[in-house]
């Protein structure tokens, strides 16, 4: 005696289907009181499709002995059917058409239409998988995106924090410095090295030896002038004075005033006011970020 068997139902894997078809449609959904990233857009998407997946692959294994069972009876259908001589599909005639020989129209035969409406053996998770596999890589992309976007941002948010820690490391070193020399409140860097300079000629001759070694494309004036204000009070003055002079003469690159005997460095090893030389390079440096 045969088996018994029967049509049983089949649920659709149609959950991946529902989702979106770029991840960006899914900021909508996130309520915030302000726009959501897209790193948080793009974690969210992955979740809702891999959810959706989940309970696809869920529907095709609970699927699994219905379609075994629906692939039987089809199978007995078709057999029975070709046992008793019951044609597969039958023809006849295009009514609609006007041609003088008019073509004919093939259709399977019931039982086929039929088992393909009641006796569901596909569920559809190819075609879930196929789309997963493409939503996939699309949100993939866009997480990846996101991910490049925030590192960016990152990385801006952590200039920004810099730079306004190194203003405010300025702005605490100017007011000291202006607080200890009483300069006005409203003085710049240049004016606070300009002060400076006036207190050693040393540290004035330096100054401008260092700054023409940075540009000498306009000449030495800078040391020129800075000669001009140099007072010789001592035989170290008379010798640094003599040797800075005589690089002036027929005069072409500033690194001399890095190379030669009475260089920047060793007049700023002569300043005794160490915190003055100190203050100057602040002031210099600071000008130079400006």
């Amino acid at each position: 005696m045969t088996d018994s068997i029967k049509i049983l139902p089949v649920q659709p894997c149609g959950a991946v289907g529902k989702c979106m078809s770029h991840p960006s449609s899914y900021a909508s959904s996130l309520s915030s009181y302000s726009k959501p990233t897209t790193a948080r857009i793009a974690s969210y998407a992955m979740t809702q499709l891999e959810t959706a997946r989940a309970k696809d692959v869920a529907t095709h294994e609970a699927n699994e002995p219905a379609i075994a069972a629906n692939l039987e009876v089809a199978k007995r259908v078709r057999v029975l059917m070709e046992e008793i001589g019951m044609p597969a599909s039958y023809t006849e005639r295009d009514t609609k058409s006007r041609s003088r020989y008019p073509k004919t129209i093939r259709h399977d035969a019931g039982y086929l239409q039929d088992l393909r409406r009641e006796c569901k053996t596909d569920d559809g998770f190819t075609y879930a998988t196929s789309t997963y596999e493409r939503l996939k890589k699309e949100y993939q992309d866009y997480a990846d995106k996101a991910a490049r976007e925030a590192e960016i941002e990152a990385g801006r948010a952590q200039r920004e924090q810099e730079e306004a820690l190194a203003k405010r490391k300025a702005d605490m070193a100017l007011a000291a410095i202006l607080l200890r020399y009483e300069l006005p409140l409203e003085s710049t860097w240049e004016d606070v090295l300009e002060h400076l300079r006036t207190k050693d000629q040393r540290l004035d001759l330096a100054i401008a030896m260092r700054d023409t070694r940075g540009d000498w494309s306009e000449g030495a004036y800078r040391v020129k002038n800075a000669l001009q204000r140099f007072t010789i009070h001592t035989n170290e003055d008379k010798d640094i004075a003599a040797d800075v002079a005589a690089h002036l003469v027929d005069f072409e690159d500033g690194r001399v005033f890095r190379d030669c005997e009475w260089n920047y460095d060793r007049l700023l090893g002569t300043v005794v006011n160490r915190q003055l030389v100190a203050d100057a390079e602040i002031a210099r440096k600071s000008l130079e970020d400006e």
